[in-house]
């Protein structure tokens, strides 16, 4: 009986190894399947398909493979991650990259200049005032901001209480307290590329990089060198890599330095072979990319004519959105190969001057559709607020009047006119 017992076991073991050396034969038989008809992927890289996404994932790549009906966006269908974003993941490659956890519809929203400067308009009446955030920006505003996925903004000002200030009219230096606010504001990444950055000489830059990643806010357009200066900084969300670049064409007469191979300063843009360069090997590891430039004619409505001839390059070498920034203004809004170029938000939180601005807010849904909505603002008494009736009209026509074939309907959802 003991042995009869014995055998039985014996018998159900091996039943029970069958399957595995079969679904195991069967996983290596998909692989080479795939790796046969696209030599793009490894076996490492479909392995760890099967590891996390089963079998059923490998199997319907390849019966796509076999009726033709492949797409990229088969993948982000089966595993909620893009393909870009399953390489990362299986190689570990998360160099500069912060994951969000969220699926569905994504928020990007987009702010022009600040300056957090204590010597200049803002931070006095800040203090003055004592109710944090809301003493400069509206509760309606901080709302939008804080329940985006992702806010960026233009830092046109030094973090530092070293250095001595340039010779140049305007410097503008904060004390690295002030990067609470960016905290209350919900900020998640800067741009450095501007004319301010340098205003305190090398000390105050150096501590401006120092103390932005102490508060851990990821900053882009500025290094020790042009290597950390034209790196981007990536997020992964929704299951979509978003990376973010930022140059900078802004100065006439130049005084900030640009970064070399062994020297501090921003990423310039004025020959733009670089840029153009490293837009293109982004594009070729991101989903999307969005550059940050600091461009135009300050002061001005009136967009110059290489901002609009350039921005057309860096679409064609792989940006899918372009946030421009410098002018102090709104200027208008452009869409070319169904990519936007928003020429430049204005100022956001800079002085005491009365200023139309807004709040550009980007949806990435989970089709991997984007669509836009401007929302306008107003810079007013050392506040900003949203606009709302008569006021929020107004700004949207200007912007109608700005742009060159986008249209902001009543409630600012910008469309491209021959699609209108």
């Amino acid at each position: 009986m003991k042995k009869l017992v014995e055998v039985i076991l014996i018998i159900l073991l091996c039943v029970g190894c069958t399957p595995n050396k079969e679904s195991v034969s069967t996983k290596e038989e998909i692989i080479n399947n795939i790796i046969s008809y696209d030599n793009n992927y490894d076996y490492d890289f479909l392995n760890y398909i099967y590891n996390n996404y089963g079998i059923n994932t490998l199997e319907n790549i390849n019966t796509s493979y076999k009726n033709n009906t492949y797409s990229y966006n088969m993948w982000h269908d089966l595993t909620g991650n893009s393909l870009k974003v399953l390489k990362d993941l299986s190689n570990n490659n998360l160099d500069n990259t912060k994951i969000i956890n969220k699926k569905g519809d994504i928020t990007l929203s987009f702010v022009g200049d600040i300056s957090l400067a204590d010597n200049f308009d803002i931070m006095p009446y800040y203090d003055s005032r004592n109710e944090g955030v809301y003493g400069i920006l509206s509760k309606e505003v901080v709302d939008i901001l804080t329940t985006s996925d992702i806010m960026v903004a233009n830092n046109e000002f030094t973090i530092s209480t070293r250095g001595t200030p340039l010779n140049k009219t305007y410097t503008f230096r904060a004390d690295p307290k002030r990067l609470n606010i960016y905290k209350e504001m919900g900020v998640n990444l800067v741009s450095l590329a501007n004319n301010h950055i340098y205003d305190y000489g090398i000390e105050a830059f150096n501590d401006t990089l120092k103390y932005l990643k102490e508060y851990d806010i990821p900053f882009v357009g500025a290094g020790h060198n042009i290597s950390e200066a034209k790196k981007s900084f990536s997020y992964i969300v929704g299951g979509y890599k978003i990376s973010f670049i930022s140059s900078t064409r802004a100065e006439k007469n130049i005084i900030t330095p640009g970064a070399t191979s062994d020297s501090p300063g921003v990423f310039r843009c004025y020959d733009n072979t670089l840029l153009k360069e490293t837009i293109k090997e982004e594009k070729e590891k991101s989903d999307y990319v969005v550059l940050l430039i600091h461009w135009g004619k300050e002061d001005s409505h009136e967009l110059e004519e290489v901002i609009k001839v350039t921005g057309k390059e860096y679409i064609d070498e792989g940006a899918d959105l372009i946030i421009g920034s410098h002018a102090h203004l709104l200027q208008g809004m452009e869409i070319y190969n169904n990519k936007l170029i928003a020429y430049n938000l204005g100022d956001f939180i800079f002085n005491r001057e009365t200023k139309d601005t807004g709040i550009l807010s980007v949806t990435l849904n989970k089709k991997g559709n984007l669509s836009y909505k401007f929302i306008p603002c107003k810079q007013d008494n050392y506040k900003t607020s949203l606009l709302e009736g008569k006021e929020k009209d107004r700004v949207l026509n200007n912007m109608n009047s700005y742009s060159i074939n986008t249209i902001f309907d009543k409630e600012g959802n910008i469309i491209e006119k021959t699609k209108y």
